[in-house]
This record gives structure tokens, sequence and C-alpha cells, in this order.
């Protein structure tokens, strides 16, 4: 049923959130767990920003997947994948269904809060609308 849970993280406090519940439920379900973080790519953005951000995206990736570990996942159950986009929520639907997912866990809030995601992220709320997965929304 969950065999297949992907997890998406930024650093923030919602992400660590969805992340100790995705951990749950791998841990429940036995299912393999994929975490990613999606560097979102802007065109105005230097190259030393660039590689900043992807220094940041490796770092987050390796804390989380040595947490996954500690919360007693074996390695074989863990995965890790950084992406690049315009847009996270369409990439985090193409990695999705590209590994065959069975579920995606967010936060409701991620790092980069924007004025017009009142109740909700905008990335939470596009991959409720426009995703074909179960969504799991952790606050």
């Amino acid at each position: 049923m969950l065999s297949r849970i992907l997890v998406a993280v930024d650093g923030s406090e919602g992400a660590k959130n969805a992340f100790n519940f995705a951990v749950a439920i791998s841990k429940k379900f036995e299912s393999r767990l994929l975490i990613a973080h999606i560097i979102e790519e802007y065109g105005t953005v230097g190259h030393s920003i660039v590689s900043e951000l992807e220094q940041d995206s490796q770092r987050i990736l390796q804390e989380y997947q040595s947490k996954a570990k500690d919360q007693g996942l074996k390695s074989s159950q863990v995965n890790v994948i950084e992406g690049t986009g315009t847009s996270v929520a369409e990439k985090i639907l193409h990695i999705a269904k590209k590994e065959n997912m069975d579920a995606i866990v967010v936060g409701g809030r991620g790092k980069y809060l924007s004025s017009d995601s009142f109740l909700i992220g905008s990335t939470s709320s596009k991959l409720v609308h426009y995703g074909g997965h179960t969504i799991i929304i952790v606050k």
C-alpha cells in the first residue's frame, strides 16, 4: 500500500515535521523512503550562489539521511535525490512519477514563505491541486 514514500525537505521546521512523519510511516509499513531536496532555479542567480545552494542541498540531504538511519531505518530503505527546477512542486511530482512513489509527504509551510500562501505554502498547495499521488501535508 505505502511501499514507496517521497518526503521533500528544505531545512524548514515544516520539513522536519514532515520528515519525522514520513520516517514513522516508513518504519510502520517497512517502506522505502526517498528524501528529496529541490533547488529552485532563478534566471538571475549567479554561478557562485548556485554553487552555494548546491552545497547547502547536499548538506541537508546528508543530514536527513543520517537522521533516518538514526531513527531505525535500514540503509537499503533510504535514498536521497537532489533536483533543480523552476517549480519545486513540478519537480517533486516529476520525481514521484519517475520513481513510482505511492505517497508524497511535505510540510505545510516551507523555508521561503510568500504572501500568497496564507493557509498552506504554495508548493504544498500545487501538489494537492496537480498531483496524482497521495499527498500528506504535515503541520
